[in-house]
């Protein structure tokens, strides 16, 4: 009897501090995102997206140094938002105030949801790309992946377009390393995920986003 009560008290010791753990784990990469923060001016166009990314892509031949970054920004706030349309879900819309799953959410089920995605620059002209997320399965918890990219533009005579290359990435203020990344699409579809792009190539083994079109 003395030997149950000791054992039981070690499991419950046990499921304490593995509580108290995840309790930490959670606050540590909790993050809410807002539609707020999404480019207003995007997600309210009701333009042709494809043909909106298009014109800043072809803008790039003309545009300055410092306006090429902020051109590109443009194009891939278009092109996510076109691609979600077309390839994942043709309802969302979080701006509308439909208060509806579809026009909320990019995902939504039973273990998880993601609402938001979208780019900006950050103070050394990269673009940081945010996946903001959450879940209900045990504990409410929103966060977001945060990728940084680094951009290499490449116009020609012939040509024009640019390169992503992910430098760094975190779950909110929390850095992880590349192994983490790694593990995660190696239990998933990426070859699914790679043709979710309406534009360029995304390759998630190097973790690159290449966007060229031809200058006739």
């Amino acid at each position: 009897m003395k030997f149950l009560k000791i054992f039981l008290s070690a499991i419950i010791g046990l499921i304490v501090v593995m509580v108290v753990v995840s309790l930490i784990f959670i606050n540590k990469i909790k993050l809410e995102v807002t539609d707020d923060e999404l480019p207003q001016a995007v997600y309210t166009d009701t333009s042709d997206l494809n043909i909106a990314s298009q014109a800043y892509l072809t803008g790039l031949l003309l545009a300055s140094d410092s306006e090429r970054y902020n051109m590109i920004a443009e194009f891939m706030n278009y092109m996510l938002l076109d691609s979600i349309r077309e390839n994942i879900n043709a309802d969302y819309d979080p701006l509308a105030d439909l208060d509806t799953i579809e026009a909320n959410y990019i995902i939504h089920n039973d273990n998880f949801y993601i609402d938001y995605l979208y780019a900006n620059l950050n103070d050394d002209n990269q673009l940081v790309v945010t996946a903001a997320f959450g879940s209900n399965m045990i504990f409410k918890v929103d966060s977001a992946l945060i990728l940084v990219f680094d951009i290499d533009t490449n116009i020609s005579i012939t040509s024009l377009g640019f390169t992503l290359t992910l430098v760094d990435y975190s779950l909110s203020d929390t850095s992880l390393s590349i192994q983490i990344l790694d593990f995660i699409f190696s239990r998933l579809d990426k070859t699914q995920i790679e043709d979710y792009m309406n534009q360029g190539d995304l390759d998630l083994d190097n973790y690159t986003y290449d966007v060229f079109i031809s200058i006739p």
